[in-house]
C-alpha cells in the first residue's frame, strides 16, 4: 500500500502545516481500515494537521457505522476491501447514518466498475491505494471539503462518458445526422416484458451494483446474473447496462 510509508511519516511534508496556507473550518475524519498499521499511520498523520480537529478510526464496518452515527464526521476515509464485507452496501448505510459526511473510497487496485458503483452509492471520491501517497492525503481532504469529486482524471473522464450516454435522451449533431435516440417513445413500456427476477436485477444495476454483488445478494451464481443481464438488454433493446438502468430510473410513477 503505497500511502503506508511508515518510515517516511516523520519526514512527511504534511507533519507541519504551513501557517501561510489558509485553512477552512476544523475537520473531523473517520478512518475505516482493517489494518492496524494503516489506522495508526493515518491517525498520526492527520492529528498533526492544525485543520484536523478530530480523528477516529474503525477496524470494521460495524464500528464505522457506530462512529458515523455518533460523530457525523466531515470525512470518511473508507477501505473498500475490509474482509468479509460488502463495501457498496456499506456506503449506502453510511450515507443514511451520516448524510453530510463525504466518503472517499480506497481500493487496493483501481476498478472502473467498482468506482462507478461507489460513486452511485454516494461516495464523493474513489482512489487506488497504489497511486496515493502521504503528500496527497490532505489534498484529497481539501478537495472533498470543497465539495469536489476526487477521482483520477482518466477515470473521471470515462465515468462522465458513461453518465452522459445514460442521461441524454438525444445525442447527436445539430442537423440530426448521426443522432442516436437513447430513450425512444415506448421504450419504457418494454419493461413489462421483463420477468420479476430480471426487474429485480435491473433495479440493482441502477443502484450501481456489480454482477458479483448482485449474485451474492440474491444467492445465485454470477454466471446466472450475467445471463439475466443479456436477456434484459435484448428485451429492452439497450446497448449496455447503463442504458437499461436509465429506463428503469425514468419509468413513470405508477
Amino acid at each position: 500500500m503505497s500511502y503506508l510509508r511508515l518510515d517516511q511519516l516523520s519526514q512527511s511534508s504534511l507533519t507541519e502545516t504551513d501557517p501561510s496556507t489558509p485553512t477552512a473550518r476544523p475537520v473531523s475524519v473517520l478512518v475505516v481500515d482493517d489494518h492496524a498499521l494503516i489506522r495508526a499511520a493515518m491517525s498520526q498523520l492527520l492529528s498533526s494537521q492544525r485543520e484536523i480537529k478530530q480523528v477516529v478510526s474503525s477496524q470494521n464496518y460495524a464500528e464505522a457505522e457506530a462512529q458515523a452515527s455518533r460523530l457525523h464526521p466531515d470525512i470518511i476515509w473508507l477501505d473498500m476491501h475490509v474482509a468479509h464485507s460488502d463495501s457498496i452496501a456499506e456506503i449506502h448505510r453510511l450515507r443514511r447514518l451520516s448524510p453530510d459526511s463525504r466518503i472517499v473510497a480506497l481500493a487496493d487496485v483501481e476498478d472502473e466498475q467498482e468506482a462507478f458503483a461507489a460513486i452511485m452509492a454516494g461516495a464523493q471520491g474513489y482512489r487506488s491505494k497504489q497511486d496515493i501517497d502521504f503528500d496527497d492525503i490532505m489534498s484529497v481532504i481539501h478537495a472533498l471539503c470543497r465539495g469536489e469529486f476526487v477521482l483520477r482524471p482518466e477515470l473521471l473522464t470515462r465515468m462522465m462518458q458513461r453518465l452522459r450516454a445514460a442521461a441524454l435522451p438525444l445525442w447527436g449533431t445539430d442537423n440530426g445526422v448521426g443522432s442516436r435516440v437513447l430513450l425512444r417513445s415506448g421504450d419504457i413500456n418494454q419493461l413489462v416484458h421483463l420477468t420479476t427476477r430480471e426487474r429485480e436485477i435491473l433495479q440493482l444495476i441502477s443502484q450501481g451494483l456489480r454482477d458479483r454483488d448482485i449474485a451474492e445478494g440474491l444467492h445465485i451464481s454470477e454466471k446466472t446474473v450475467q445471463k439475466h443481464v443479456q436477456s434484459i438488454l435484448s428485451k429492452l433493446g439497450a446497448q449496455n447496462r447503463t442504458e437499461a438502468a436509465y429506463l428503469i430510473l425514468h419509468q413513470p410513477a405508477s
